[in-house]
């Protein structure tokens, strides 16, 4: 377990953009708990507890509302740019509040606006990370880091404000806002990398902006897996709404920690959930996201549960400590699976209306409680508000599990993939795609699998089985496990140059002539390197025909 932590550590630290995106991450974070504490503290002072019921209001719905805009805008343009025009609005937002902060309706306004910007810090870049990864597995670790920074960010940010309220005022803590933001949007333009380009048939026409909405929507229904990922973490999201209202029962109501104890609680909740971020990377190669997601959904619920059961001051705090370490395996799975469940074309747009989801879902819950209170008294608002998800995970349990068989498989797959040379390179959404592609056909022993001169309509790459390449009728070179074939005729459009026969039983997973060439040209790197190998076998082509005719000497080797 040790080993596996070390590994998936540092396989997310040494990748530069990684650490970069990371980076941006922590200072954004940082500004907007930062600017949440600040502006608390701004509108109490201009208007009371009105006043921070507004900024509630307004940080809100405005930001649910643009959320799907935004995501459809980041499937159609350059993330990392929209990433930096981001962090550049929300840092002159901010930096007018702290200009016009004599002015409450013109800082409400910017204030809002303000919001409106990062809204699509989080779902933007989420999207990315799957093009700044190298491997699959990686993503678990990259949402597990980024868990740990916001557990960070959200101790930071919140100190820093109290720091600049107490010795400045709220223009102090809205510039500071402002050059973490500028400093998020200068890390995030820092990032190189390159999208992969969509082969021109596979290009869908460009509809307008509320036809990629609808398309948004309609990709859930497409993916079945993503939508139980959606669904269970909207159920989650209506228990934590709840659970910000429920806390101050607890404190109060339910034990003897008293008002302050609200403080504590959520203190026991953040340092559960540092733990629990600390520990998830160890799960990056883990094919069972499906499970640990349902089983961290499960566990956000049975400590409420316990705390309505089991009265006491000790069992409470415990019980946010799990629900703590809960909130952090569903944050770091779910993400993850979203990530790889969902194409990259339609990723933002889907992480976008995610997120729109769960707000409206937390607003939901902490509306619900009052009337829980009032039907089912203290204790039975927290058992009827814990139960909801652990039923939740026991009815869609085999659901989960289909998705970690699914998983499971794609990573064989990918692993598979990996070993051809040409597309060791292609980006994590790439390399899912063509897994998730993947056919599968069993060649039996002395059956030609194409002959010289046939269409190219397919790559194969070798399971198991053992094939020999033929140029009329001599063995130029055999190919076991492993092994590609079939690219030079699709690279070049030409008929197949060669015919390969099947020496035993061979299973071959097979691509379609369109996705192989679609992803190897959609990545120089992967572009230049099979461009490399087609022209060293053409070369090697041309040399035999020119010389006498002679059978050459068996080799084995990869493709």
């Amino acid at each position: 377990m040790a080993g596996s932590y070390r590994d998936a550590w540092a396989s997310v630290t040494r990748n530069r953009n990684l650490r970069l995106a990371q980076l941006s991450s922590l200072s954004a974070w940082t500004g907007e708990f930062l600017f949440l504490s600040a502006m608390t503290v701004y509108a109490f002072d201009q208007d009371g507890a009105a006043g921070v019921g507004l900024v509630g209001f307004l940080r809100v719905l405005p930001a649910t509302v643009a959320l799907p805009w935004l995501g459809v805008l980041a499937d159609r343009v350059s993330r990392r740019q929209l990433l930096v025009v981001a962090c550049a609005l929300r840092a002159g937002t901010a930096a007018g509040a702290a200009v016009a902060v004599a002015q409450p309706v013109a800082v409400y306004a910017l204030l809002t606006l303000s919001t409106v910007c990062h809204a699509a810090y989080r779902p933007v870049l989420a999207a990315l990370f799957p093009m700044l990864c190298t491997a699959p597995d990686e993503l678990t670790g990259v949402n597990a880091i980024r868990a740990i920074l916001d557990g960070a960010a959200a101790l930071i940010g919140p100190l820093a404000a109290a720091a600049l309220l107490v010795a400045y005022d709220p223009a102090a803590a809205f510039a500071a806002v402002a050059l973490l933001a500028g400093a998020a949007g200068v890390l995030a333009a820092r990032l190189r990398y390159e999208s992969p380009r969509a082969a021109a048939a596979e290009q869908p026409p460009r509809t307008g902006v509320v036809d990629d909405v609808v398309d948004g929507l309609r990709e859930l229904r497409r993916r079945p897996r993503a939508l139980e990922v959606i669904v269970l973490g909207g159920a989650q999201c209506v228990v934590r709404g709840a659970l910000t209202v429920l806390a101050v029962v607890v404190a109060v109501e339910v034990t003897d920690l008293g008002r302050p104890g609200v403080g504590v609680l959520w203190a026991a909740f953040g340092v559960g959930g540092l733990a629990a971020a600390l520990a998830s990377i160890g799960a990056a190669g883990s094919a069972r996201l499906g499970t640990l997601f349902g089983a961290g959904v499960a566990l956000w619920g049975l400590p409420i549960v316990l705390i309505g059961l089991v009265t006491g001051d000790a069992v409470a705090v415990g019980a946010f400590v799990v629900i703590g370490a809960a909130n952090a395996l569903v944050d770091v799975t779910g993400f993850t699976l979203l990530q790889r469940l969902v194409p990259d074309q339609t990723l933002a747009r889907v992480l976008a209306l995610t997120e729109a989801v769960f707000s409206l879902a937390l607003a939901l819950g902490s509306l619900a409680v009052p009337f829980l209170l009032a039907a089912l008294g203290d204790t039975g608002a927290l058992i009827a508000t814990g139960a909801v998800l652990p039923l939740a995970v026991a009815a869609r349990w085999a659901a989960l599990r289909a998705i970690d068989a699914d998983i499971g498989v794609r990573r064989d797959r990918i692993v598979l993939l990996r070993r051809v040379g040409m597309l060791r390179l292609l980006p994590v959404p790439a390399i899912e795609s063509l897994a998730m592609r993947l056919g599968r056909t069993r060649v039996p022993a002395g059956t030609d699998v194409f002959r010289k001169g046939d269409p190219g309509d397919g790559f194969y790459v070798i399971e198991s089985g053992q094939v020999a390449v033929l140029d009329d009728g001599y063995e130029i070179r055999r190919l076991g496990p492993g092994a590609a074939f079939g690219e030079i005729a699709l690279l070049q459009a030409v008929p197949r140059t060669a015919t390969v026969h099947a020496l035993e039983d061979t299973e071959l997973a097979t691509l379609s002539g369109p996705q192989f060439v679609s992803a190897v040209t959609g990545s120089t790197a992967t572009a230049s390197t099979a461009e490399q190998l087609v022209s060293g076998y053409l070369t090697e082509d041309r040399q035999r025909q020119a010389g006498p005719p002679r059978p050459e000497p068996e080799r084995e080797g990869p493709h």
